[in-house]
């Protein structure tokens, strides 16, 4: 097994508030996990599933039910008193149904499954979105870094290029031109350090948080690829949590239509009961009955038909949905796959140009310093060396992006 793997590990220097927070990448897990109202909601949706099946058996057990009465009456005419009291008790337990009850049973423990699934689809969603906000604020927080060591740079190129001029071995253009790059570098600055307000504010309302206290991400991040070649893509669709929901509901939809098949199968039940009444407090010899009875739906105005064929359309609109849904899934994964690994080698590529600019750009200051080159080519090398870092971190950010997407793609839960 190769491993084709990038670290990066953003050392950011991190200015130390009262009010700031410093979160990992565990830590913002953790806490989405805690505070979530989406995973929040998909967990009561199991808890209701998990009831509804638990109703359900229960009411295949047998059904007792009882009454107690007491009434007392007066009467005025004739001045006399009469009291009569009661009490029964009766159950039912059905001995056959045409295993209507185990379809349904089927049914519900499916809708339990589902929900289940659901809760891991809601999970893959909230990692993504929370990874999407990280990565921002991440990537925000490295710009303010660079965008300074160009102002600096860009500071110390126009003193050096006003020297010239101020000397008189230099024109005018040179100089206005390296100023306008340093105030270029002071605006880019300037924008980046507003951003960072905004990307903090996006990752604190994907942790869920009410406050707007600033908080800023530390990560060492280590992206791996156990594989060169293509994964088995139908393998990871049928592990995918929306796969999983389309195919519990085909089998929703199969157990359904055999629970609605046995709607003309006889019913079979077996009931009892027990009672005994009382008559100005004289109570009369109790009351026992016990009985099977058997039921069988004769014409029900083609009711039953209707709904068995609605029921087999249901069966087969499923069937496509669970084709669609591992086609939509199979393109997916195969896109994100080739993005993920198209931007890792991009990542290599721009290294190699930042190590190249800036060899450049240290060769090409002292040669004008000594009056081998204009400004012109001198600018020019520096302009490169300035779009070669942006390029780097752009390529590093994109390719923890498109490694986010990869692993939403397989349904990658937040736990």
């Amino acid at each position: 097994m190769k491993f084709n793997k990038i670290l990066m590990i953003f050392l950011l220097p991190v200015l130390i508030f009262a009010e700031e927070t410093v979160l990992s990448w565990e830590t913002c897990v953790k806490e989405a996990l805690s505070n979530s109202p989406d995973l929040k909601s998909a967990k009561e949706k199991i808890f209701q599933a998990e009831k509804d099946l638990l109703a359900l058996q229960c009411g295949n057990l047998p059904q007792v039910s009882g009454s107690l009465n007491q009434n007392n009456s007066y009467t005025l005419s004739s001045g006399t008193y009469s009291a009569s009291s009661g009490y029964s008790l009766s159950g039912r337990y059905t001995l056959y149904d045409g295993n209507q009850f185990a379809f349904d049973t089927a049914v519900t423990r499916e809708r339990v499954n589902a929900a289940k699934f659901a809760y891991e689809a809601a999970s893959a969603g909230v990692r993504y979105s929370l990874r999407i906000a990280f990565l921002d604020l991440l990537k925000t927080q490295e710009l303010v870094n660079i965008t300074g060591e160009i102002k600096k740079s860009r500071k110390e190129n126009y003193d050096m290029v006003k020297l010239s001029y101020d000397a008189g071995s230099e024109h005018k253009g040179s100089v206005l031109l390296a100023e306008a790059n340093f105030l270029q570098a002071d605006y880019e600055l300037t924008a980046a350090k507003r951003n960072l307000e905004l990307a903090s504010t996006k990752l604190l309302r994907q942790l869920g948080r009410k406050n707007d206290s600033p908080v800023k991400v530390i990560s060492g991040v280590d992206i791996k690829i156990e594989q060169k070649d293509k994964p088995d893509l139908k393998k990871l669709v049928e592990s995918n949590p929306s796969y999983k929901q389309s195919l519990a509901q085909k089998n929703i939809a199969e157990y359904g239509l055999k629970s609605i098949q046995t709607t003309t199968a006889p019913q079979i039940s077996l009931s009892g009961g027990a009672g005994k009444s009382a008559s100005n407090f004289n109570w009369s010899v109790p009351d026992l009955s016990a009985g099977i009875s058997l039921s069988l739906l004769l014409f029900d105005g083609g009711k039953n038909g209707a709904q068995v064929e609605r029921a087999a359309s249901a069966i087969i609109q499923a069937e496509f949905d669970l084709i669609s849904s591992a086609f939509d899934l199979e393109v997916a994964l195969f896109n994100t796959w080739i993005n993920l690994k198209n931007s890792l080698d991009l990542v290599g590529v721009r290294n190699k140009f930042l190590e190249a600019t800036k060899a450049r750009a240290e060769i090409a200051e002292v040669q004008y310093l000594s009056g081998l080159i204009a400004f012109d080519n001198w600018t020019i090398i520096e302009d490169d060396l300035v779009n070669s870092k942006k390029s780097l971190l752009d390529a590093q950010i994109n390719s923890l992006s498109a490694e986010n997407a990869w692993l939403n793609a397989q349904g990658k839960a937040l736990e």
